[in-house]
């Protein structure tokens, strides 16, 4: 009688653990967003013509600059809302310089909400506090039938293509059935955990999931008296600014890495 008690037990314990482990609706996702930087510098000397001031710079650069860097963010959601932010952490200071320089993006903290349907990004663009406010991006996915492991969860591929022409990777987990993903992705069956931008030369992968309670939060670092932009009109402001020292495709290259 003990016995069948005891493997009631069991079945009963692990029958409940496979439910909350299968229906999470909150919880944490560590990420690894790694950067091939010579491949990101060269894509940037591409788009400089000769004689531009900042080409120089960058080949000196390039000599220097390690083949990777890897920066660290963090996903936090709950139901139909999610926040994704930069790991405060130290950088050598050719990294620095290149984050400083829009290489990688200027590392947007970004809030969403899927049920609204409305995204938040909040950044410093060379010393200027940058707050966008805009509807979710379009994403056209096609899931594919391969598989992969990340952070002990089995993810599906899918492939899609965000900002009309730029082509990604994604890997998602049914098992959190959430559609919160990394930067401006999301639209997917599940969690995603590994998130490819070839053109962009960088990737993101979980390296921990914690199920644990949270609250996302939308507070960003703005200040009240920042006036949210759209992204048409965050672009359209700064390259009447900036746009006249940078080639319009060196331009265009920094706006898709805050974008996306």
């Amino acid at each position: 009688m003990r016995y069948c008690l005891f493997v009631l037990f069991i079945f009963f314990f692990n029958y409940m653990h496979a439910q909350y482990a299968h229906f999470p609706t909150e919880g944490t996702i560590t990420y690894d967003k790694t950067f091939h930087v010579k491949n990101l510098m060269k894509r940037h000397l591409e788009t400089l013509k000769e004689g531009n001031f900042q080409r120089q710079a960058f080949e000196q650069l390039l000599e220097k600059a390690p083949d990777t860097f890897v920066a660290h963010k963090e996903l936090r959601f709950k139901g139909e809302k999610y926040s994704f932010k930069q790991v405060k952490e130290d950088y050598p200071t050719l990294i620095e310089n290149l984050m400083n320089w829009g290489v990688f993006g200027y590392q947007v903290d970004s809030y969403t909400d899927l049920e609204e349907e409305k995204y938040m990004g909040y950044f410093d663009f060379s010393g200027t506090p940058i707050l966008l406010e805009d509807s979710l991006l379009d994403v056209k996915w096609k899931i594919t039938n391969e598989y992969r492991e990340i952070a002990g969860y089995e993810c599906r591929r899918a492939n899609g293509l965000l900002l009309d022409s730029i082509y990604v990777v994604a890997f998602y987990t049914d098992q959190i059935p959430v559609s919160a993903g990394p930067g401006g992705s999301h639209g997917l069956p599940g969690a995603i955990l590994g998130f490819v931008v070839p053109e962009l030369h960088y990737n993101i992968y979980a390296s921990k999931v914690d199920l644990s309670p949270v609250v996302p939060t939308k507070e960003l670092g703005q200040k009240k008296k920042e006036k949210p932009m759209r992204r048409e009109e965050f672009y359209d402001k700064l390259k009447s600014t900036v746009g006249q020292y940078i080639d319009e495709k060196q331009y265009n290259l920094i706006m898709t890495m805050i974008f996306l």
